[in-house]
């Protein structure tokens, strides 16, 4: 089973009217205080996780290229002594364009980051507005510039469709900017405002009718010009809403879609380790200065946890397997669990087949195009 590492860091220089990720604007990030909060949690979840090898390590945002890297160094160290981390683990860390320069990108890079997801979320004016976004398109092609001038070549984008106002014209030719630079990796998310963590200002907007977003079909139609946009760049689809060239899949989120341990330190941070078929899920403190006092008082920022059924397990593998482009091999699955998940499932299985959304080979339960598209209602059945 594999096993990552996720660090959050929750610090931005402004917070965007979507995002419902912990974060927080300060013109002051306490770098010392929160890194030593880190470190402390990290050494209290491996004593949780014992004896892994890590296979990808992440450090999630916030803006972590916000960072000092002297500090991230830290981290990495601490991880490095803690777990043993593979030779060609993918380190990954997210940044905004508008907050790195190639000194600081080299900087990440001497430390061991290999991999850069930057959100640029759209590369024109009107659309960045829309999103609250601080940069500019230009600055966008910048940070994917200083990135290849600094030595990444893992580099991932990631981009938005269904702003106000935006058309499926405007989705395909932020896709084919995206294409036009040459990422190992593009992102590509519709807007949602459903489902949150909290009440985003945007949500807000829009129930009180300050905002008018694209219907759901046209929302489709910008999904299916991206998609032909990033095909034809050469870049396949292999998870609902993540594009990549042959075998530069990010190795982080897949393992979180197989069922994979994470271990998670940082403000807001989610972990999951497995025990007897289930497993238990804890989540840290969402607020920074709560998380650190937690750490200080305790060693670890845990703000909530909960055993996980292997029955609950099962629907949630089912749930994050069928994102995937590969699908689920039920019969690996059955072994993971020791339950009968082909027998149970056989009528629904057959239901996605006849449909029309899937295919069903081997032990392989894979959805086309038009299943990932409507992943959410063809999951359900199994629930």
């Amino acid at each position: 089973m594999q096993f990552g590492v996720y660090i959050h860091f929750p610090y931005c220089l402004s917070k965007c009217p979507y995002c419902d990720f912990a974060s927080r604007a300060e013109a002051v990030i306490p770098q010392q205080r929160y890194t030593d909060a880190i470190l402390r949690e990290l050494r209290a979840r491996a004593a949780q996780f014992p004896h892994r090898e890590a296979v990808s390590i992440y450090f999630g945002g916030g803006t972590p290229s916000l960072w000092d890297p002297p500090q991230l160094g830290r981290v990495l160290g601490e991880i490095r002594a803690l777990w043993r981390v593979r030779p060609d683990a993918e380190v990954t860390l997210e940044a905004n364009p508008g907050t790195t320069d190639e000194e600081r990108f080299t900087a990440f890079r001497e430390l061991g980051v290999n991999r850069l997801s930057i959100g640029v979320q759209s590369f024109a004016p009107a659309q960045l507005v829309a999103l609250g976004r601080k940069h500019t398109g230009p600055d966008a092609v910048r940070a994917f510039q200083t990135a290849r001038a600094a030595g990444f070549r893992n580099v991932s984008l990631d981009l938005i469709h269904g702003a106000e106002r935006q058309t499926p014209e405007l989705a395909a030719r932020d896709a084919a900017s995206a294409v036009a630079l040459g990422p190992e990796h593009i992102s590509c998310y519709a807007l949602t405002l459903t489902g949150l963590a909290e009440e985003v200002p945007m949500a807000k907007a829009l129930r009180r009718g300050e905002l008018t977003l694209p219907d759901d079909e046209v929302v489709s139609e910008m999904g299916d010009a991206v998609r032909a946009e990033l095909g034809k760049g050469g870049y396949d689809r292999y998870e609902i809403s993540n594009y990549a060239r042959p075998g530069l899949e990010a190795v982080h989120n897949s393992l979180y879609w197989r069922g994979g341990e994470y271990a998670a330190a940082g403000c807001g941070a989610c972990g999951f380790l497995r025990q007897a078929g289930g497993g238990l899920r804890f989540a840290n403190d969402r607020s920074p200065e709560r998380y650190m006092e937690r750490v200080e008082r305790s060693g670890t920022g845990e703000s909530s946890s909960e055993r996980v059924s292997p029955e609950e397990h099962l629907r949630e593998r089912m749930f994050t397997g069928l994102r995937l482009a590969e699908g689920i091999d039920l019969a690996a699955l059955e072994r993971d669990l020791d339950l009968p998940v082909r027998d149970r499932y056989s009528s629904r299985i057959q239901r996605i087949v006849s449909e029309g959304l899937g295919s069903f080979a081997g032990d392989v339960l894979r959805l086309n195009d038009r299943g990932l598209d409507l992943h959410c209602e063809v999951s359900l059945r199994f629930f």
